[in-house]
């Protein structure tokens, strides 16, 4: 095979393949639910159904309350379930929402 260039077969570039998508990041399921509905009484925005939600309502603050702690943990928790999409992953990003939430007395 050309693409072989002579190399053992145990050398590492033996069969490696050349992509363009070789340091994609992986795809993000912002459309998932939730663990229960969150409905704020303050802040941006109105009822937390969705990762989607929950991301836009922290993306429509301030960036000086963004940068909170507390913030910025359910903003990496958010993230992390909408890649990985696990039930675990969903639940701890609903109870960091929650627990944030409560913190600025908007739950």
């Amino acid at each position: 095979m050309a693409a072989d260039r002579g190399l053992a077969p145990w050398h590492p570039r033996f069969r490696a393949r050349v992509s363009h998508n070789g340091h994609m990041s992986e795809a993000h399921d912002f459309k998932l639910a939730l663990t229960r509905v969150i409905e704020p009484t303050g802040g941006p925005g109105a009822e937390l159904a969705t990762l989607e939600d929950a991301a836009r309502f922290i993306g429509l603050m301030r960036p000086w309350r963004q940068a909170w702690p507390h913030w910025d943990y359910a903003a990496e928790l958010v993230l992390i379930a909408a890649t990985t999409g696990e039930e675990a992953d969903i639940e701890r990003a609903t109870a960091q929402m929650e627990r944030a939430l409560r913190r600025d007395n908007w739950l």
